[in-house]
């Protein structure tokens, strides 16, 4: 018994820590990135895919045991750009819920997509893509995957409208370029999701000019390391959005 009870603590204090230690955040970089990679792969096996993290399972932990708190929530779905937000600070008085893990993946999403759907929510504001690139996946397959995610919304919340937004660009003169992460295929793969994106009958939202700047990158004023935003560029996002949010659907 003592034994289950300090398992249960260490794991309560993994989920409350963990997304503020983890990458993609301050504090993280703060640490370190050898500490941050250390702890993302323990309980990794070689065949995982690159998403699968303790940081990962961790925040899906999270999101099933606070689950039952929400009720048809505005659900903001990605990757560590999402996860950065205090989405409820931003939009005060909404029920708004945080659904972003960071070093997420098309696939990721794909993995967890059965835990948004059970929330029934009012709308989703979906933004993934960067890591997939970054994991070196050809922007034909993260399309492929993406193709998966909105089929799905669509057949299983056929009421609920999905915002596609884009990829955000960043900035390589501050952030390394890895794998295929390049501001040439994010601008690609944001075309192709603006097209699918109309296909589904879904609304695309084009975030990435408001924070590109002349070079065609993301401009140092709304970044903290080249790829993750500071609460400048959120402000700036919700002033892109809050219109939208809380808006019902007419037709």
């Amino acid at each position: 018994m003592k034994r289950f009870f300090k398992i249960a603590v260490v794991v309560l204090l993994l989920i409350v820590v963990a997304p503020t230690i983890f990458s993609g955040s301050p504090m993280a970089k703060l640490m370190g990135e050898d500490v941050v990679v250390w702890a993302n792969n323990l309980g990794r096996k070689p065949e995982d895919p690159p998403y699968l993290t303790m940081n990962y399972r961790i925040r899906r932990m999270y999101f099933t045991i606070t689950s039952f708190k929400t009720k048809e929530p505005i659900v903001f779905f990605g990757d560590s750009i999402t996860f950065g937000a205090d989405w409820p600070s931003l939009f005060p008085g909404i029920n708004v819920v945080n659904r972003g893990i960071s070093g997420d993946t098309t696939l990721g999403l794909l993995n967890r997509q059965d835990e948004v759907i059970a929330l029934r929510p009012r709308q989703i504001f979906l933004m993934i893509g960067t890591n997939d690139l970054c994991f070196e996946q050809p922007p034909e397959r993260i399309l492929a995957n993406y193709q998966r995610i909105l089929e799905r919304f669509q057949k299983e919340l056929p009421g609920t409208p999905v915002y596609v937004q884009s990829v955000l660009p960043f900035n390589d003169k501050l952030f390394p370029s890895r794998g295929l992460r390049k501001n040439e295929n994010i601008r690609m793969l944001n075309e192709e999701l603006k097209t699918m994106a109309h296909k589904h009958g879904y609304r695309y939202i084009d975030l990435a000019t408001a924070f590109t700047g002349s070079d065609g990158r993301l401009s140092p004023e709304y970044t903290y390391d080249g790829l993750h935003l500071n609460d400048n560029a959120y402000r700036v996002w919700r002033s892109q959005i809050e219109i939208l949010v809380g808006k019902i659907r007419t037709s």
